[in-house]
């Protein structure tokens, strides 16, 4: 696990022990797990960030994130 995945675990709060579960799968296949929603500080829009199991990170428009691209589990 990388320094910054393993500093994002902390804090959102998640022990490093804790097994990781998806919530979403992306239409191409891959498996997410949403993390929670946020707002661009940029322009103040709503952003859902969410990681995948070997801890890349990622921010996607909330627009984007429910068009169908990703399915709930």
């Amino acid at each position: 696990m990388s320094k910054l995945a393993a500093l994002w675990r902390i804090l959102i709060g998640e022990s490093s022990s804790a097994p990781w579960a998806a919530t979403h799968r992306h239409r191409k296949g891959g498996l997410y797990r949403v993390i929670g929603p946020a707002i661009l500080e940029a322009d103040r829009s709503s952003v859902v960030i969410y990681d995948d199991a070997e801890g890349t990170v990622w921010v996607r428009s909330k627009a984007e994130f429910y068009d169908g691209r990703f399915t709930p589990l």
